[in-house]
């Protein structure tokens, strides 16, 4: 996420100057700003709008009985992953404490200086969208991992799996290919894919003896920052006429066994997370096992079409 990343932010604040002071510099950082100077008004816009931050005084005197704590309390019981920053005019060791372990982000003396509420807020507003774009990609992926669960037609799983992938990761993913290592394990062959031109699936066959597939089939996962920059590329050229910066690739592994890899591609240089790593090794491992059991069937039909066959062809010739 860039720390530069706009947010929704509520002020509650009973000093109107400290109010335009906060929205002024705010907003001249492109975020979008609320402000009030009640309990009770912050309560009802909340109700209205959805924010990402809350900026409150601590010891509010807007006559409707409730101080800064009480309103984190109630505004987090109604959005768990709000995020807030505490101001105080007269900073208390205890009033610090309790703020911080209610959940917020800092605890600012007031006055406050613009870059120590331009530090606060960008990291309030970094922590809340990564929580959500996580929640997102959780949510996706379990989706996709229930529909290729409820499908034995392997066309159609390895094609939800491809496209699911790059929906599911969010942004910043031009596309993704699933490769299936071949009867004899020495290449690994795209079956699937999304957001990748003809032109570069047909750049040649991937040589599982090579870096890269030598450490997917050990079970290891492969990240390429830079594509025009790394040995182990195979086809670096060709990557970047795609316009291909970055490759993560997971072994997709069906009873410790590897049977291909799960590749994701990204136009820009990206750096995955160690969240992202273990989420993505843990949808690989799944879309791996829909995968086997799709295979299984489809094997287990042709055979039983193929037996079929024989014998319609035996009790024909036995009645010619």
């Amino acid at each position: 996420m860039s720390a530069t990343s706009t947010g929704k932010i509520l002020i509650l604040d009973t000093d109107q100057d400290v109010l335009e002071e906060c929205r002024r510099i705010l907003e001249a950082q492109g975020h979008r700003v609320s402000s009030c100077r009640t309990a009770k008004e912050a309560l009802a816009l909340f109700k209205e709008k959805e924010f990402d931050l809350l900026i409150t005084e601590w010891k509010l005197d807007g006559g409707d009985g409730m101080d800064g704590g009480q309103v984190i309390e109630t505004l987090g019981k109604l959005d768990p992953r709000l995020e807030f920053v505490v101001l105080s005019g007269s900073p208390e060791v205890d009033s610090a404490v309790k703020a911080m372990k209610m959940g917020a982000r800092d605890y600012l003396k007031k006055p406050v200086g613009p870059d120590q509420l331009l530090t606060a807020v960008d990291l309030a507003v970094r922590h809340r969208q990564e929580g959500l774009a996580r929640q997102d990609r959780l949510t996706a992926l379990e989706t996709l991992k229930q529909q290729i669960a409820s499908s034995l037609n392997l066309g159609e799983v390895l094609d939800l799996i491809a496209a699911g992938v790059v929906k599911g990761m969010g942004l910043g993913i031009k596309g993704s290919a699933i490769t299936l290592l071949d009867k004899k394990k020495n290449l690994l062959k795209v079956v699937a894919h999304q957001g990748l031109s003809r032109q570069y699936l047909e750049k040649g066959p991937i040589d599982s003896s090579r870096s890269l597939g030598e450490m997917i089939r050990k079970g290891e996962y492969i990240w390429i920052r830079d594509v025009a920059q790394d040995a182990r590329i195979q086809y670096p050229e060709e990557a970047r006429r795609e316009g291909i910066a970055s490759i993560l690739s997971v072994p997709m592994m069906v009873k410790n066994e590897v049977i291909g890899a799960l590749r994701l591609y990204t136009p820009e240089p990206r750096e995955f997370d160690p969240e992202e790593i273990r989420l993505l090794h843990r949808f690989a491992e799944q879309a791996a096992l829909a995968i086997e059991n799709a295979r299984t069937y489809e094997d287990m039909k042709n055979k039983y079409e193929n037996l079929r066959t024989d014998l319609v062809d035996f009790f024909d010739d036995g009645w010619t």
